[in-house]
């Protein structure tokens, strides 16, 4: 059943599935609850109050940054404009359009909990933009994850407004203005509250964070479907899937991926092997241990990403009850980047599994005496040794690239920003390792396929019970070939699946 679409208010609670989804489908149709007209409206009011009693207001009566104590510019398009250049800045390449949209999405449910003093009217023109526009051209780099994701925010704002850049169809940059008028697009007026509001949050860091963990957790399903996959074709003891075994220890996550384990080995009746050893190794025996405190390692970083999402990350906050500008810190990333660091660890670890998994699969004193390297003929072909290289390389990948980045503070900004977060350096790598993870487990579903393929021509003893349907049809490597693009085409299939 197709997901209905998104809204957005603080009635409306959004998941990190929502987000993923909607940032596939720019014609999700994301609306504004009547619940969020009626705040933003009230916390504008409440801005507007706030500021005829002649209080102080930052960014609105202040200069930005360590410049708080010198005076703002007069409160208009100009002050807007000359906050938006200033950090229009960055590096890198541009970040890809569900990334853009992602960010944007997050941005817009923390603005419409009705705590940021923007107008109605700025969020409801930046939904249209979102649904029609072409995404704007963000640079992945810039961010230091403290006073929120001032430089990536700030290009989607210009280019909203029709003074950035935005991508075509093909990925080059392009005028905003230009791309909004081919759209029959009116670009949106920011006044001085609402560009600063709009930049003044963790938005980059939640809604790439949001996409690493849902894209994360369908590999993570996968990860377990294939070693259940792998104990049922190699014939493996049930024995260490055993709900008996898991609840004495107590991990929710360890249960739950046994379970998930225990549902493909037993897809289809296939006997315990006689020449299996009675403890297999640990790849395979303390695959539910490894892939639950993965699962409980995602449910922690859930937990931060959609308290997050559908928080308040602003500064100043608007209190219409008193009303009063709160000033704090309310976009400082540290949640973040420990969930993304925690997302980080568990997608590596997932890793550095299934390859040794792989490696059961092609060694033939673990794989039931198949051939080495599932080879057809041994000697003249190779089969998977090629495959297997990939799947090693991937896992060095992934070790490299899974250091904290929530511990990396480096004071900037004239030590204003004494301790940043990083959260939008660990939120991107958290998301780029699920597309080292992916592949790995595409080479692992390859390396099953062929083992399969090799019993069912009687050159491979056992059994070759059919594959999971979940699987798509993968021919028998009987001459070696070029496995590049059937590896890609699975992990984008197990990363990004087509429909929503």
């Amino acid at each position: 059943m197709a997901a209905s679409p998104p809204s957005l208010g603080p009635d409306a609670s959004l998941t990190c599935e929502t987000i993923d989804r909607a940032a596939r489908n720019q014609a999700a149709n994301v609306t504004l609850t009547t619940a969020a007209e009626r705040a933003l409206q009230r916390s504008r009011d409440a801005l507007d109050e706030i500021r005829d009693q002649g209080d102080a207001i930052y960014g609105l009566t202040t200069g930005f940054g360590p410049l708080l104590t010198h005076p703002a510019a007069e409160a208009g398009p100009a002050q807007s404009d000359q906050l938006l250049a200033h950090l229009s800045t960055g590096s890198g390449a541009w970040a890809a359009p569900d990334v853009v949209r992602a960010m944007v999405l997050s941005r817009l449910q923390s603005l419409a909990q009705g705590h940021s003093g923007v107008r109605l009217s700025t969020v409801r023109s930046l939904l249209r933009l979102l649904e029609a526009a072409p995404p704007p051209a963000v640079p992945e780099i810039g961010s230091v994850g403290a006073s929120g994701d001032l430089t990536p925010l700030a290009h989607a704002a210009r280019a909203y407004t029709g003074k950035g850049h935005m991508l075509d169809e093909h990925g080059t940059r392009v005028d905003a203005d230009t791309a909004l008028q081919n759209a029959n697009l009116q670009p949106v007026s920011l006044d001085a509250r609402d560009a600063l509001a709009f930049v003044n949050g963790t938005a980059f860091m939640t809604g790439t964070a949001a996409l690493a963990l849902a894209r994360g957790r369908r590999l993570l399903e996968r990860a377990e479907a294939l070693t259940g996959w792998a104990y049922r074709l190699l014939g493996c003891s049930l024995e260490a899937l055993s709900p008996q075994l898991h609840s004495a220890r107590g991990h929710n996550g360890q249960e739950e991926s046994a379970a998930a384990i225990r549902t493909e080995a037993t897809r289809t009746d296939t006997a315990d092997q006689s020449d299996r050893p009675l403890q297999e190794v640990y790849s395979l025996r303390c695959a539910p241990q490894v892939l639950g405190a993965a699962r409980d390692q995602f449910q922690y970083a859930r937990n931060l990403i959609e308290t997050e999402l559908n928080g308040v990350n602003d500064n100043p906050v608007i209190d219409p009850e008193e009303p009063a500008a709160l000033h704090g810190g309310n976009f400082q990333g540290q949640q973040l980047a420990f969930a993304a660091d925690a997302l980080n660890e568990a997608i590596t670890q997932i890793g550095v599994l299934a390859e040794r998994q792989v490696d059961v699969l092609l060694s033939p004193d673990q794989n039931g005496g198949a051939p080495p390297l599932l080879a057809w003929t041994p000697g003249p072909t190779s089969g998977l040794a090629g495959a297997q290289l990939t799947a090693t390389a991937l896992v060095a990948e992934l070790r490299q690239n899974a250091q904290m980045a929530a511990t990396s503070s480096i004071p900037t900004n004239n030590d204003n920003q004494d301790v940043v977060s990083m959260g939008a350096l660990a939120a991107r790598t958290a998301h780029e390792q699920t597309e080292r993870l992916a592949p790995i487990l595409a080479v692992l579903g390859l390396s099953l396929a062929q083992l399969t393929h090799l019993r069912d021509a009687g050159r491979a003893d056992g059994p070759a019970p059919p594959p999971p349907d979940w699987m798509p049809s993968v021919e028998p490597i009987v001459e070696d070939r070029p496995l590049r693009d059937e590896i890609d085409s699975l992990a984008r299939r197990w990363r990004i699946p087509d429909s929503s």
